[in-house]
């Protein structure tokens, strides 16, 4: 017969993971939550203004985060990220597309 055992490092990495996210407010079922996007210049050569700027604003639309360059040049990618529903209607009250962490949050 086998027996299968779950170790100690696979307990503590789902475990620590699933306290992460509750803590965080994301919802544990995927598929729920809202689609914001942001721009990233992972991977990419970007300037230390586009760095700073992609750290600290959200997008409501992937069209937002298209029309916010943080200056001509700037090549960052625009990526989707998950967040909750609180989240959401804290960040774009009333209609609102671009949120800036550093004052909105």
């Amino acid at each position: 017969m086998n027996k299968r055992t779950v170790t100690r490092r696979a307990f503590l990495g789902a475990s620590t993971s699933a306290a992460v996210l509750m803590a965080t407010g994301c919802p544990l079922i995927l598929g729920q939550g809202i689609v914001v996007y942001k721009r990233s210049g992972r991977g990419l050569h970007v300037s230390d203004a586009a760095k700073k700027h992609n750290a600290n604003h959200l997008y409501a639309n992937r069209l937002a985060a298209s029309l916010n360059p943080a200056h001509p040049g700037d090549n960052s990618n625009i990526v989707k990220i998950t967040i909750n529903r609180a989240m959401y209607d804290r960040l774009f009250p009333f209609g609102k597309t671009v949120a800036d962490l550093r004052h909105d949050l």
